[in-house]
């Protein structure tokens, strides 16, 4: 009888598959994916994964592992097979029907804490309305991160806003968090202090050419943004004015690659504020990922 192979040689297989549609962009990247797949498929680690890696795969986690590589190589998000996703040190469920949160969104994140930790309101309560929540990533890790703020977050999306929810009270934040049905700030009645977005910002030109792991798998809405990929931002800006507290108030958008200076002159336009203050956020690529414009503070 032919000794069956290890693990590692079956995985490193595996990982060449996925290469070879284009499911991974490099090795490492597919090694990872091979490895976090057959970790779901046995309940193992990763680190535990690759500390079997000389022994045979288990008999009982090797058919369910190839069904969920076979999803993997028809371009099914990993997000999705796992079913979760980490962003900003939280793990939140996602799967059809919402975004996978990215990396550089953290950058939003990160840019509202520093926010709500300067507005004149930190030590009381800070209002904070996350338009277009998806899975509740943004809204969720704000929430965690900052005693001070009340939060709202709100999508015209059903499906999203059943992952917001499962996510909201699998990390407890049912009392701090308020999720909401509407199209961006419609659903609002209390005056915001803070607003944030992530909003869909693809050239509709550009999104024909995505990969297909994002133009067949995630929902569409949460990532074409119309023919310049500026018209979200158009119907957001317009919402502002009557929703924003008038003293102290800040907005803080993340935007594609470009973008930012035609954001800036969009919200600029709506809000008519000459006191205005706008700053722009770079992400980890160097790119100008958040447009922040402040009055008051």
């Amino acid at each position: 009888m032919t000794p069956e192979r290890p693990l590692r040689e079956r995985l490193r297989e595996a990982g060449e598959r996925l290469l070879a549609v284009h499911a991974a962009d490099d090795v490492d990247e597919a090694r990872l994916e091979a490895e976090l797949l057959y970790g779901r498929a046995s309940g193992l680690r990763r680190e535990q994964v690759i500390a079997a890696g000389a022994a045979p795969p288990a008999t009982d986690a090797w058919p369910t592992f190839e069904a969920l590589l076979t999803r993997r190589l028809g371009h099914e998000p990993l997000a999705y097979i796992l079913g979760q996703r980490e962003f900003y040190g939280l793990t939140f469920q996602v799967g059809p029907g919402c975004l996978v949160p990215r990396p550089e969104t953290e950058t939003l994140v990160e840019a509202a804490l520093t926010a709500i930790r300067e507005h004149p309101r930190s030590g009381r309560l800070v209002r904070v309305a996350d338009a277009g929540t998806g899975s509740g990533a943004i809204a969720l890790s704000v929430a965690r991160h900052a005693s001070a703020a009340k939060v709202f977050a709100t999508d015209i999306a059903a499906d999203a806003l059943q992952w917001a929810g499962r996510n909201r009270k699998q990390l407890g934040l049912t009392d701090r968090v308020v999720l909401l049905a509407g199209d961006l700030l419609e659903p609002l009645t209390e005056p915001l202090d803070i607003v944030l977005a992530n909003l869909p910002y693809i050239p509709t030109e550009d999104f024909e050419g995505l990969p297909e792991v994002i133009r067949i798998s995630e929902p569409r809405i949460a990532v074409e943004g119309g023919e310049t990929g500026l018209e979200p931002f158009h119907g957001l800006a317009a919402q502002l004015p009557e929703h924003l507290v008038d003293d102290a108030f800040a907005v803080l958008l993340e935007v594609g690659a470009g973008q930012a200076g035609f954001v800036e002159d969009i919200v600029l336009a709506a809000l008519g504020r000459p006191d205005a203050r706008v700053t722009t956020h770079r992400d980890l690529r160097g790119i100008r990922r958040v447009v922040e414009v402040r009055v008051g503070f």
